[in-house]
């Protein structure tokens, strides 16, 4: 005979949350013996809920579990994302985002300040030679966004870049992308952050980017405007670019160009490789020269996650509570 977790287990599975997932929002307090108990049963399943974003009545009775936003979210490039497996990554962000907020230490700026770019950007260069991933992720948490790379991941294919969500009070910035390079993660970020700037979220919860990169003319305006935001707060410039000599035949030729440019546009030398790249639709090289800019190799999420764990109040949380966001973003 199925017991009740195993039952619930495999219904949500079949809803498509992957095994790691479920494990993750599974309460720490669950026991053999709390199978007994009507009451620790239903508390079960409503905490499960609070976390996949599931509603609390079709996770009770003879319901199927069902997502409660489904249509909350505006998903940016290709998605190989069917109705059903949009709804739980909505849900799954969403409900995580909110999560973060209660731990959220009170903003130091106002979220006003946050309208142009150049403003912060000169506040950070007030301080730093240029705006790396950790000057970025400072920006956030001053502005009260929580930025986070999910370790654990609701479905199993894990075609999301990054996305913003709107929190019950703010906001907060996802990463789902691996990367070794900081500055393909920084520009992930601050183009989500450029979507909180812009206002995009006003009539949505969340706005999920699937695609890495894409030609300006097959991005609609919200991409575009996010885009701009990044780049001038990365560069200075909306459209910047790198001027080299000679077209460089490889990308140690290019990793030469930027060493002998970054310092004067005050732009970090991964971020410059991307500009190139965004300039001429040569990833190929850019990319190359990542490796020779960044001699020693990171995983990039561990500096978001690192940071995360500094950040939150952790006192904010119920041991479950603070069971279920550790898990999510790798126990840091």
């Amino acid at each position: 005979m199925k017991t009740c977790s195993r039952s619930f287990n495999e219904e949500l599975q079949g809803l498509g949350i992957t095994k790691d997932a479920i494990e993750a929002v599974w309460p720490i307090w669950w026991s053999d013996e709390a199978e007994g108990s009507v009451s620790a049963q239903a508390e079960m399943r409503f905490s499960v809920a609070r976390r996949l974003g599931l509603s609390p009545k079709s996770v009770i009775g003879e319901h199927q579990p069902e997502f409660v936003r489904r249509h909350n979210a505006k998903f940016k490039g290709l998605s190989t994302y069917g109705e059903p497996e949009q709804a739980a990554l909505t849900s799954f962000c969403i409900a995580l985002g909110r999560h973060l907020e209660k731990g959220v230490p009170e903003r130091t700026t106002s979220l006003e300040n946050l309208a142009d770019p150049a403003i912060v950007r000169n506040a950070v260069l007030a301080r730093s030679p240029f705006i790396s991933l950790p000057d970025i992720c400072a920006v956030c948490w001053d502005f009260g966004i929580p930025v986070v790379h999910l370790r654990v991941f609701p479905l199993s294919a894990k075609n999301m870049v990054a996305t913003a969500v709107k929190t019950l009070d703010g906001f907060a910035v996802l990463v789902g992308k691996d990367s070794r390079f900081p500055a393909l993660t920084a520009y992930h970020v601050a183009h989500e952050l450029g979507h909180i700037a812009a206002g995009h979220l006003v009539e949505s919860e969340a706005i999920i980017d699937l695609e890495e990169w894409k030609e300006q003319s097959e991005r609609d305006q919200e991409e575009r405007e996010a885009d701009e935001f990044a780049m001038e707060l990365l560069t200075g410039q909306k459209s910047p670019s790198l001027k080299c000599a000679s077209s460089p035949k490889s990308g140690l030729e290019l990793a030469y160009a930027i060493n002998s440019a970054y310092a004067v546009q005050q732009i970090e030398p991964g971020t410059l490789a991307l500009c190139y790249g965004y300039q001429t639709s040569d990833w190929k090289t850019a990319y190359a020269s990542l490796n020779h800019i960044y001699k020693r190799k990171q995983d990039v999420w561990c500096s978001l996650n690192t940071t995360a764990t500094k950040q939150l109040d952790w006192t904010a949380y119920k041991d479950d509570e603070e069971a279920y966001i550790r898990a999510v973003i790798g126990a840091i």
